[in-house]
């Protein structure tokens, strides 16, 4: 019965995960996936609420995840994200010659 009452309230909450104090998370870039374990997710920009500190997981195809710890309170926080396999070099071939 909880389990249903806690997903009936995130639908409810549109994304908004809630403990307490808001937070907004952003992502550079944004569109990554906000994990708060035991209370859902969201996809950045996004807001959450939280009681305490807590450790999140964001996470976007083609980056590396991270865990962060996100208090409770105070401003945005914008998370950088890595490329997974990023390169400065740049497959080249030599084209042939078109006559």
């Amino acid at each position: 019965m909880r389990f249903l009452l806690s997903i009936a309230l995130m639908v409810m909450l549109g994304g908004c995960m809630t403990l307490g104090d808001s937070r907004e998370i952003r992502s550079t870039p944004s569109g990554a996936l906000v994990t708060l374990p035991g209370f859902g997710e969201c996809e950045t920009p996004c807001t959450i609420k939280l009681d305490r500190t807590r450790r999140i997981t964001i996470a976007k195809a083609g980056y590396k995840p991270r865990l962060v710890d996100i208090e409770p309170g105070g401003g945005p926080v914008t998370i950088p994200l890595d490329l997974a396999a990023p390169t400065e070099d740049v497959d080249s071939q030599t084209l042939p010659d078109l006559d």
